[in-house]
C-alpha cells in the first residue's frame, strides 16, 4: 500500500513539473514575441514612407532583430523540449528560420530587397 501511495505521489509531483515546464515555455514566448513586436514596431516606425531599399545598417538592424527572434525562441525550445508536445518538440532551428522567412513581415519587406543570413 505505502509503495502504491509512493508512486500516486511522484506521478503528482512529475505531473506539476510537467505543467510548470509547459507553463515556464508559454511565459518565456510570450516575452520573445513581445520584444520581438516591439523591436520590430519600433524599427519600422523609424523607416521614411518614401524608403525603396534598405541602407546596409537598417538591413543589419532588420535581420538582427530576427536573428535574436529565432535565437531566443531556440532556447526556449531547447530549455523545455522534454515537456512540449511532439509538434513543438520537434521544431529545430531551422524550422524558426523557415517560419521567419516565410513570415508576413519578410514577405511585406521582400519588394526592399532584404537578405539575411540567418544561423
Amino acid at each position: 500500500m505505502k509503495k502504491f501511495v509512493f508512486i500516486i505521489l511522484m506521478t503528482g509531483c512529475m505531473g506539476n513539473s510537467f505543467a510548470a515546464s509547459i507553463e515556464q515555455y508559454v511565459n518565456a514566448v510570450h516575452k520573445i514575441r513581445e520584444s520581438y513586436a516591439q523591436d520590430l514596431r519600433g524599427f519600422l516606425r523609424s523607416l521614411d514612407p518614401q524608403l525603396t531599399q534598405f541602407s546596409p545598417e537598417q538591413q543589419a538592424k532588420y535581420c538582427g532583430i530576427n536573428q535574436r527572434y529565432i535565437q531566443d525562441m531556440s532556447g526556449a525550445i531547447e530549455q523545455n523540449r522534454s515537456s512540449l508536445p511532439p509538434q513543438y518538440a520537434g521544431m529545430t532551428k531551422q524550422d524558426l528560420i523557415k517560419q521567419v522567412v516565410e513570415s508576413k513581415e519578410m514577405q511585406m519587406l521582400a519588394k526592399y530587397n532584404v537578405q539575411c543570413d540567418f544561423k
